[in-house]
């Protein structure tokens, strides 16, 4: 009787260890990648090479404020009571699709990252866009203004953007020219790719039924040498404004150019080349006198936020955690500066440690205050309701070596971004 016992009692035990089994691996394979009890893991992509070499200054922003966080408060607290420091990767695509690719992969595949920030540009995040959908990777604070980040919820619904809409910016432009001069002649350069035609069809949605013509727009490969060819076309058509829809190195070029040219018209340029280090300056005293963009953050290179704590907690972070390429004088790191403190604020309302969690309160953060955002804009996202986050924005002016807020803030789109027909 006893061998019996002992020899069913046997069977039970291996029988529960066969079915444990399949239990256990059912559980390992759920569990969300790059989530431990003690650690998040998130992937970033920035170019640290090619034609917009500067721009990593966002990723090593991002990197800096995270260490920052794992610093002061030994990681992020999130709502299963669990804190986990954040180990964040980043890796340089060169500004080129193909290579933000590859990235994407090496830190999905590889690294196994829980969601992956940006990339920087229209064209590279639209370009892992679908892999990314595809896998249930969410696709966090897209580098890029283009529209289709935001609002094509059901398609792709693990992306969401972060800083203002093309078509609001693009909006912003028709209404001051046309606030300028109600019968101007308007010539355009516009960077071949979804950001400068999203911009140049924004601008001419809602400059129409106006007397406000577009003469001539002129287009570049982000690849182009220079754009001195275009320029030149443009000015012979004596246009009374020049919209600049470029990135800083080819924006710099166009107001050299005009330097050389009997063209005198008024310069707008975009807002991510609202550079006073990468921009205006390269550009010469003279040829960036009198330029007018638009910007939503505060510029580190003015004395108007200096003294403002927002600004001195920025410079005490970015000087103690920098790493190769961080510039604190360029207004891109102030995107990065953003999108850390969102990205922690995200993780601190998901309601579980899961990807799923996590992409849902990506979509709704409201009332959590962001430090580097110009006063009276404010940082928004609810849903389909309220894609974008912040669509709120200040006319700037450059003058005597500074950008200068020129009336109030601009508040008319909050809640309400344009949408263009395609």
């Amino acid at each position: 009787m006893r061998n019996a016992c002992s020899t069913s009692v046997m069977r039970m035990l291996a029988a529960a260890a066969v079915l444990a089994t399949p239990l256990a691996a059912a559980s390992a394979e759920t569990a969300t990648p790059g989530i431990t009890d003690t650690e998040i893991k998130i992937g970033g992509i920035c170019p640290s090479t090619g034609p917009i070499a500067s721009f990593v200054t966002i990723c090593a922003m991002q990197d800096a404020y995270f260490k920052s966080v794992n610093e002061r408060d030994g990681g992020v607290m999130m709502s299963d009571g669990k804190r986990r420091k954040i180990a964040y990767t980043y890796y340089d695509d060169g500004y080129s699709p193909p290579r933000t690719v590859e990235q994407a992969r090496r830190l999905v595949e590889r690294d196994q990252v829980a969601l992956v920030i940006g990339p920087l540009g229209s064209a590279t995040g639209l370009a892992i866009r679908d892999y990314l959908n595809k896998r249930g990777v969410p696709q966090l604070s897209v580098g890029s203004g283009l529209s289709a980040f935001s609002v094509d919820l059901e398609k792709y619904p693990w992306t969401v953007g972060w800083q203002p809409s093309y078509t609001t910016e693009g909006s912003i432009y028709a209404e001051f020219v046309k606030s300028k001069k109600a019968d101007a002649k308007v010539a355009v350069l516009y960077q071949n790719d979804d950001f400068g035609k999203e911009l140049l069809n924004a601008f001419k949605n809602a400059s129409a039924g106006s007397g406000v013509q577009i003469v001539e727009a002129q287009s570049y490969e982000v690849t182009s040498p220079t754009v001195d060819s275009q320029v030149s076309n443009l000015a012979a058509t004596n246009a009374d404004f020049l919209l600049v829809f470029a990135v800083p190195k080819f924006t710099a070029q166009t107001l050299r150019k005009i330097q050389d040219l009997s063209w005198r018209p008024q310069v707008i340029v975009s807002n991510i080349s609202a550079s006073k280090k990468t921009v205006m300056e390269p550009a010469g005293a003279d040829a960036s006198e009198g330029v007018y963009s638009v910007v939503s953050l505060m510029d580190p290179t003015t004395s108007d936020y200096a003294s403002s704590k927002d600004m001195q907690v920025y410079r005490e972070i970015g000087t103690k955690f920098a790493s190769p390429g961080l510039n604190l004088d360029d207004p891109m790191t102030m995107y990065g500066f953003g999108q850390g403190q969102t990205m922690v604020a995200v993780l601190e309302k998901a309601k579980a440690p899961t990807r799923e969690a996590i992409m849902d309160a990506a979509r709704h953060l409201c009332g959590v205050p962001i430090m580097g955002v110009v006063p009276g804009v404010k940082v928004c996202v609810d849903g389909k309701q309220d894609p974008f986050y912040v669509e709120s924005m200040q006319v700037v002016r450059y003058s005597k070596g500074n950008w200068q807020p020129q009336g109030s803030i601009i508040t008319k789109y909050e809640g309400k971004t344009p949408q263009i027909a395609k």
